[in-house]
């Protein structure tokens, strides 16, 4: 298909393909003639992507480029790749504070501690990691590096440090009420798929999960409150003069 049919089909304005194509996020077309390239599914396929990224988490151009480089690098096993999915999706989320970002151009999953001054390569405390390690150990999951694994124990710390404590068992009950729905959004990756539409499926369900469960804690946190204020109402107390606080 030629750039004006592409631009119709991804839903972008052809300037806008022409601007990632010279940033390197979208490969050229094929040229037809000097003045004309082809396009196919593989520039529709890479187009979604950038533009969900774009639209619904407004992640940078930078950190898009990233992740593309990381789709084309056919080195880099679609398990790994999906572990980048996976930062970006937690990035673009609020999962990752920016004190527990990891800084452009470094490794996957070197994420940087929390708390105190954190750098680019200083690991997250032992007492987090191993806290983390606990809980995976408890609920009989695997426990290997990942976005996933690396960025709980550095929210971990940041929520510490932030003077709510977080137990073992507090994060174990989330885990054990999360997975049924999480079992419910695992699907086997199929081989058809191209790496940039498994990019697509992996950070846009973490995208749509983690709203929802954000959405509930809201909920859960607001109701709690009303019916901590109404009873102390109730008892003669002066709840309507305490400030709101919610809990860890």
């Amino acid at each position: 298909m030629k750039l004006s049919a592409l631009a119709k089909a991804a839903g972008v304005s052809a300037a806008s393909i022409k601007y990632y194509i010279h940033e390197g996020l979208l490969p050229p077309g094929q040229k037809k003639n000097a003045t004309t390239a082809v396009y196919d599914e593989a520039h529709l396929h890479r187009l979604a992507l950038i533009r969900w990224l774009r639209e619904e988490l407004a992640t940078p151009i930078a950190d898009i480029a990233e992740l593309t480089r990381a789709i084309d690098d056919e080195s880099l096993p679609t398990i790994e790749l999906m572990g980048v999915c996976q930062e970006l999706a937690l990035r673009g989320n609020s999962g990752l504070p920016a004190s527990a970002q990891r800084a452009p151009g470094s490794p996957p999953f070197a994420l940087r501690a929390s708390g105190g001054h954190p750098t680019a390569t200083s690991p997250v405390p032992d007492r987090f990691d191993d806290l983390v390690s606990e809980v995976i150990d408890r609920l009989g999951w695997p426990d290997e590096e990942s976005a996933a694994r690396n960025a709980l124990a550095r929210v971990v710390a940041v929520v510490d440090a932030g003077g709510y404590p977080v137990t073992v068992d507090s994060i174990v009950a989330q885990c054990r009420a999360i997975a049924p729905i999480a079992q419910s959004h695992v699907r086997p990756i199929s081989v058809e798929h191209s790496r940039d539409r498994v990019c697509l499926s992996v950070i846009r369900g973490i995208t749509m999960s983690n709203r929802l469960l954000i959405a509930a804690s809201a909920l859960a946190h607001a109701s709690l409150s009303m019916i901590a204020r109404a009873s102390d109402a109730v008892d003669g107390g002066s709840g309507g003069d305490e400030p709101y606080r919610s809990g860890a």
